[in-house]
């Protein structure tokens, strides 16, 4: 019984070891300071930033 109730144990601590890594993670990957948000938000500055050079140019020609 005592073995049984030591692996039920490891088991639960595997799985809140596991849901804290998601959770860190996520964090990270949505963190609009660093993670894939910013980077992305970045990407489309730049390309609103080319679109509307190239426009300006083609107006004043």
């Amino acid at each position: 019984m005592r073995r049984r109730a030591q692996g039920s144990m490891e088991y639960l601590f595997m799985i809140a070891i596991a849901l804290v890594m998601i959770v860190i993670f996520m964090k990270k990957f949505f963190d609009p300071r660093f993670g894939t948000i910013h980077k992305t938000g970045e990407l489309q500055n730049t390309v609103e930033e080319d679109i509307s050079t190239e426009m300006d140019s083609i107006m004043n020609g």
